[in-house]
């Protein structure tokens, strides 16, 4: 009997699927940590929910619209699955709730949610075009038979018409809290939830087998050696002291000095054997480098990226590998799909991927077992302005409350008040889990001590006004780094110049397509070009090495991080030459503040024309900021810090629900949209065409909402042709990004 029944209109039947959903269940629960006799537990536990899971697909409305494959009757196949549970056998609560919301939230505003006329009013129309008694009866005991489903059965008579009280409560944001006030227990109900939730995906993906082993860190898996010759290179003093740290640690460690060995040192001495390793970042780009980096270490199939952008990353991937663009945008949607999961031992990530979960957005449930153990590493931590800091330490907070997790802090820039506020908000005051390399150590001593730089302060001057020594480098065969601080300098820049050789320009004003391009050209260690001309978007974590640099002022921070891509590795036989101009060309008041770029350029002036070394340039940091942050900062960190979602966490969050989590993190900010420039939009529309979605939505830019207020298609008509904004003022240069459109503009941009 129960052969006959589909679970997919692709023809797949229901004990099929049951099956693969099992199989998955039983791989991941091996695969994810857990203490030795909690996995017992959780495995008998999600098993069950598996192999009941989709039982409500035996309805014969639903088996018609897959049939028929249209859904043309309105059925919550869960719910139906929760009620042939209540009528038939005996199973725990927290089972029976998350196999009743496995595809949809609880009851409460917003989509994706179960609805209450399916959960009440609706209940006896579906049930009375069940079949029988005898029917239903009969297959609940052959499919526990088929799976040896060891749970008790009741024997009743009949079958009732409703859920049971208890049930429709839980299934409700409004009731859940009511009904069980045991923070542990609605706890519990998530991580049941999350776990059945995960198993569900990967089994209907067809994955169940492929679920990547953890793999032990092993010493020279990222021993230092030469990328050409293999040479093995011995491991500096401070990386060696951190293969035996077993706790949390805050590193300062300069540019170039090897932090990552250090960070990965740190994990070796931590690692817990099916504990997740998270590496966070603030730039897309930086974290698109680091994969790559992590699975050259760990293996491709162990290592994911997390991001805003993560499918453009895989579909870029996979393309370099096969040219089959319809099965490789398959394969990145899974990639970005499984990304989020309980798949991938290692995920390289933003820090907001982990504060959505703190904030119980959409699919933290699947994270409580992902954070179990965990070591994450925070690198450039520095980076983020002071609401967004509140809310990462918060995050911190919780993840070693609610986790056990293990915390690695590092940057090459950590001003003194905030190194000292991370000790005092995460650790009670305990100095001790500051490190940093010893001077006294000659291995360490080597980059403490280093001079890479020579500064010159260009005091009452702008880039513009040196552009004929810019040249002057480029003529004589120097590579040559400039840093403005917005989009419009950065490409008058290059018209100015006019360097006919080999220039790029690295900005937020490009669309995803060329900015892979980009990138790849200018990390390219041995082709990169001469002339790179950029934003801030090259300051963390890009290895890129030039000779010397063009700067306008900016925090201390960020020019430390800049300075860093210059002499990067201390190799060229004299300190490079890094110009810092104090005249900013455009406006900054949306980026910087006034304040803080007054006292970085006065700081930096009393060692003009003087080889730097790092201590110089961090004793610099500490004075622009011995205040610590001003009167506004600091209460945009205690908001970010004292978040009442985040600080009472099991006490507010209610199983199955969600919230908009992202208000929380940038309420009243100005947020960026993406916009089609109106020379692409025949090409987009070719792409769309041919089915090439991934690659028509490359052409996409990021642009700020009040730059959208009068150049886009606002009709209907025109949204719904081409379901994207249309910035009918902006045109798009390959070479420039994004520009405003003029009349009669010069060809010269395209």
């Amino acid at each position: 009997m129960i052969e006959k029944f589909l679970a997919k209109s692709t023809g797949l039947t229901l004990v099929e699927h049951t099956q693969h959903v099992v199989t998955a269940a039983e791989n991941l629960i091996q695969k994810i940590y857990f203490e030795e006799n909690e996995r017992t537990f959780w495995l008998d536990k999600i098993v069950r929910c598996a192999i009941l899971h989709d039982i409500g697909k035996i309805h014969e409305l639903f088996q018609e619209n897959l049939r028929e494959n249209k859904p043309k009757n309105a059925i919550r196949h869960e719910i139906m699955s929760l009620w042939l549970i209540e009528q038939f056998l005996e199973l725990p609560q927290d089972e029976c709730f998350a196999i009743a919301t496995h595809h949809k939230g609880v009851i409460a505003d917003g989509h994706g949610r179960l609805d209450t006329i399916i959960l009440a009013d609706g209940m006896p129309d579906l049930i009375s075009q069940f079949y029988d008694f005898e029917i239903l009866k009969q297959f609940m005991d052959d499919w526990k038979i088929a799976f040896k489903l060891k749970t008790q059965s009741l024997n009743l008579e009949t079958t009732t018409s409703k859920l049971s009280k208890i049930s429709t409560q839980l299934l409700n944001q409004r009731f859940q809290l009511r009904i069980e006030p045991d923070a542990k227990k609605r706890f519990h109900l998530a991580k049941t939830r999350g776990l059945l939730i995960a198993s569900d995906h990967i089994g209907s993906a067809r994955l169940e087998n492929e679920i990547p082993h953890w793999k032990r860190l092993e010493i020279q898996m990222f021993q230092p050696k030469n990328d050409k010759t293999g040479k093995v290179y011995p491991f500096r003093a401070f990386q060696k002291k951190l293969q035996t740290v077993k706790n949390d640690v805050i590193l300062y460690a300069p540019t170039g000095s090897g932090k990552t060995e250090a960070a990965l040192a740190w994990y070796f001495a931590n690692q817990e054997e099916n504990g997740r390793l998270f590496y966070l970042l603030p730039y897309t780009a930086s974290i698109n480098a680091m994969v790559k980096r992590m699975q050259i270490i760990f293996g491709e199939e162990v290592v994911t990226a997390l991001h805003s952008k993560t499918l453009e990353f895989f579909f870029e991937q996979l393309e370099n590998e096969d040219d089959n663009h319809f099965e490789n945008a398959q394969k990145a949607r899974t990639l970005k799909s499984f990304s989020k999961e309980l798949f991938f031992p290692v995920k390289v990530a933003t820090p907001h991927q982990i504060l959505k979960n703190a904030l119980m957005g959409k699919g933290w449930e699947i994270s409580l077992f992902d954070y179990q153990k965990a070591c994450f590493i925070v690198d450039e931590f520095h980076t983020y302005d002071a609401l967004m800091t509140g809310l990462m330490l918060a995050t911190i907070k919780w993840l070693k409350d609610n986790f056990e997790a293990k915390i690695f802090f590092m940057s090459a820039t950590i001003p003194k008040f905030l190194c000292d506020l991370i000790i005092d908000k995460i650790y009670d005051g305990n100095t001790n889990i500051f490190i940093q390399p010893n001077p006294k150590e000659p291995s360490d001593k080597v980059v403490l001590g280093q001079k890479r730089h020579q500064l010159i302060c260009c005091k009452d001057k702008s880039i513009t006004d040196e552009i004929d020594l810019i040249k002057a480098y480029l003529n004589n065969g120097k590579s040559v780094l400039i840093i403005v601080n917005n989009v419009k300098t950065c490409q008058n820049l290059y018209e100015e110049i006019n360097f006919t050789k080999d220039v790029k320009l690295l900005h937020s004003g490009f669309n995803k397509r060329d900015r892979i391009v980009i990138e790849k050209l200018i990390t390219d260690k041995y082709n990169k070009p001469q002339l790179l001309i950029a934003t801030q978007a090259v300051e963390v974590s890009l290895d890129i090495d030039y000779d010397v640099a063009f700067i306008e002022n900016a925090p201390i921070d960020a020019l430390i991080q800049r300075f860093g891509r210059v002499n990067r590795a201390g190799k060229q036989e004299s300190t490079a030459p890094v110009y810092i101009f104090e005249n900013i060309i455009g406006n900054t008041k949306f980026f910087y503040d006034e304040e803080v770029l007054k006292l970085t350029f006065e700081n930096l002036l009393k060692l003009n024309k003087q080889d730097l070394s790092e201590s110089d340039l961090v004793d610099v940091c500490n004075q622009v900021y011995k205040n610590g942050y001003n009167e506004t900062q600091k209460n945009e960190f205690e908001k970010g810090f004292n978040n009442s979602m985040i600080n009472n966490f099991k006490n507010e969050m209610i199983a199955g629900h969600w919230r908009p989590w992202i208000e929380d993190v940038i309420e009243g900010q100005s947020l960026k949209i993406d916009v089609l420039c109106q020379n692409l939009l025949d090409e987009y529309e070719k792409l769309k065409e041919k089915g090439d979605f991934i690659r028509a939505n490359q052409l996409l830019v990021s642009v700020y909402r009040y730059e959208t207020k009068e150049m886009y298609i606002k009709s209907k008509e025109a949204r719904a042709k081409y379901q994207v904004i249309v910035a009918s003022d902006l045109i798009y240069s390959s070479r420039l990004g994004y520009l405003k459109r003029i009349d009669n503009v010069d060809d010269r941009i395209f």
